[in-house]
């Protein structure tokens, strides 16, 4: 998953959004302090064979000793899949991240072809404007308003991003599959990544010019596949 973390308005060096996932809140309030040494992932195994009695912990055990009774509670109940509250929580965390990996696929895609962002900005698009689903129509004006929404995020959205890897951690060493839709693409990617082909091709062989580069050199080499 991601391991991010960041400052937040709930205060510096917080690295899990408790308030995102109310009902796994006790879950993430316990174990803020495993958060900020795992880098926000989650392992089963590090909650096993944990010093006991008077032994002085250091930092990283005291941290896992804390989260323990927390953890243990609520690997019980996602297990048993029986809180259908918790399971709504951790089906809203693999959406989050199944939309950020379509975003970065985007992203990516737009910094390759020296879209990022685009030189001229196209007309009508201004800085607020972030959403590239209302207009799939120009890969131009996707690439922009992509941009714009990365200009806004915060370090609050960079911590809502690394609470729903550390929960999705967490459903899979609990043994729950991964959602079926986090193994598909949504159709704003699939006509943004054909958009990006036509646009790539159009670089390569611009069309007032495709009955003519037949001899070009890197012909060879991209028709190999290389």
């Amino acid at each position: 998953m991601l391991g991010l973390a960041m400052e937040s308005e709930e205060g510096p060096g917080c690295f899990l959004d408790v308030k995102a996932f109310p009902h796994f809140s006790e879950l993430l309030s316990a174990s803020e302090g495993y958060a900020r040494h795992s880098g926000c992932r989650f392992r089963k195994g590090s909650f096993s064979n944990l010093p006991e009695g008077d032994t002085v912990l250091e930092d990283r055990d005291a941290a896992k000793a804390r989260a323990a009774p927390a953890v243990k509670e609520f690997m019980e109940k996602v297990e048993g899949q029986t809180d259908q509250a918790l399971c709504c929580e951790l089906n809203e965390a693999f959406n989050i991240l199944w939309s950020e990996s379509m975003r970065s696929a985007m992203v990516a895609r737009c910094q390759q072809l020296d879209l990022w962002p685009p030189n001229p900005p196209p007309e009508g698009i201004d800085n607020a404007d972030c959403d590239c689903s209302k207009d799939t129509s120009s890969i131009v004006a996707m690439a922009q308003r992509l941009y714009n929404q990365a200009q806004k995020r915060d370090a609050s959205y960079t911590r809502l991003l690394s609470t729903a890897s550390f929960l999705a951690d967490f459903a899979y060493e609990a043994g729950l599959p991964t959602p079926q839709f986090f193994l598909t693409r949504d159709p704003v990617t699939e006509k943004f990544e054909t958009m990006a082909d036509e646009y790539e091709r159009t670089l390569i062989s611009p069309p007032n010019n495709r009955k003519r580069t037949w001899w070009l050199p890197w012909n060879m080499t991209l028709g190999l596949g290389i």
